[in-house]
């Protein structure tokens, strides 16, 4: 067993991701476990907030107070157990990637560390001779070992921030889960699924051309949910982003309908990718009814009175109006799936999407949980979509 800041070896990390796929733990177990050592992770609370909405749909919370980024994560799933994972992992991403042992950084300049040419995409503004932190990290395309701007892995989100401005910061790639490869694949779902987004904004008239139409989704996890999202009087938008070839990514907005006095009027939007339609769309309104309850419960510090600011009655009506068109039928068609692991596919996706490198950074590594953290950087892929909307 390889704990804490001790780093996985790219020969081990390889070994481990060749190993056969386990099957999941119980959700439960493994919730049971993290708070058993819920001191050793700064953790004070686990909670539902899901009856302070009217879907239904499971949400949990957890707290972190000395986090060195938000401080209250979210978790979400369509069973209590799976929304209180859900939270927990998000909460010890963080909690993996605020603490990089100090011997595992090295200090040196962009030109002299940069050997590959990697990072040549950061902003050409920065000062090439300025001495940063690197991480090591393990290229999965080549099988070489990387180094990685510590930038680009930590959120040590403090003020004074301890990195240059010029070098880029996002959680985008960062990811637990209870199998180093369920970590992994995570965080490439994630970075498709964001890069599809930054490509997404820069088509004309995306919402009109590759929305879907949402009554037509009838089976499924997905089907499920929107029964119960009908059921609670709230309008729905579904998008699929186009990918090429790379697995099916979506784009919803949950919105209340004039039915009810609202207790978030403005739209909540959620994304999702996976290898099935099913999942991909399942997730992204998983999503979304997670963000409301973000704005209801009031609870994270990045909610600000910004997200309560009087939204324009007429607008508000012209977009649910927009959510209720007849548009395209739901393609619930998967593609099959040509590699006996998950692996091979991600990384054909994201090398087919652009990237370079496919970089796993092992934060955390534990299996008496189990929990493995990871970072996964996809250079010189756009996967930081707020960022690409001047957010």
């Amino acid at each position: 067993m390889i704990q804490g800041p001790t780093p996985l070896t790219g020969e081990q990390l390889e070994l481990a991701l060749a190993s056969p796929v386990r099957p999941e733990p119980d959700p439960m177990q493994t919730v049971h476990r993290i708070l058993a050592r819920r001191r050793e992770f700064g953790i004070t609370r686990l909670g539902t907030v899901t009856r302070l909405d009217r879907i239904d749909i499971p949400v949990a919370q957890t707290v972190r107070p000395l986090s060195l980024s938000v401080s209250v994560n979210q978790g979400k799933g369509l069973t209590y157990p799976q929304a209180a994972i859900s939270a927990l992992m998000e909460s010890l991403e963080g909690w993996a990637s605020e603490r990089i042992a100090p011997e595992r950084v090295e200090m040196g300049d962009i030109r002299s560390m940069d050997t590959s040419d990697l990072w040549s995409h950061l902003p050409t503004d920065r000062q090439g001779d300025v001495p940063i932190g690197w991480v090591k990290g393990w290229d999965i395309f080549s099988s070489h070992e990387v180094f990685v701007p510590l930038a680009l892995v930590d959120t040590a989100y403090t003020v004074p921030s301890p990195h240059p401005a010029w070098l880029p910061r996002n959680t985008s790639g960062l990811a637990a889960g209870t199998s180093l490869l369920g970590a992994i694949q995570h965080a490439c779902f994630e970075l498709l699924e964001r890069h599809s987004r930054c490509a997404a904004m820069r088509i004309p008239h995306f919402f009109d051309r590759f929305q879907v139409d949402s009554r037509s989704v009838v089976t499924g996890s997905s089907g499920a949910i929107l029964s119960m999202l009908r059921a609670a009087g709230c309008a729905v938008g579904i998008w699929s982003i186009p990918t090429g070839n790379g697995p099916p990514v979506y784009w919803s907005h949950v919105m209340e309908s004039d039915r009810h006095a609202p207790l978030a009027p403005w739209p909540a939007e959620g994304f999702g990718c996976d290898f099935s339609h099913d999942r991909a769309l399942a997730k992204s309104l998983l999503e979304a009814c997670q963000s409301r309850l973000g704005i209801i419960s009031a609870a994270r510090e990045d909610v600000t009175a910004q997200n309560y600011n009087y939204q324009d009655v007429a607008d508000l009506s012209a977009w649910r109006q927009q959510l209720a068109i007849s548009a395209r039928p739901f393609q619930a068609v998967d593609a099959p799936l040509t590699h006996s692991t998950p692996l091979p596919h991600l990384a054909e996706s994201l090398r087919h999407a652009g990237a370079r490198a496919m970089i796993v950074v092992v934060l955390h590594s534990d299996e008496s949980i189990p929990l493995h953290v990871v970072r996964v950087l996809t250079p010189p892929l756009e996967t930081d979509p707020e960022y690409q909307r001047g957010a």
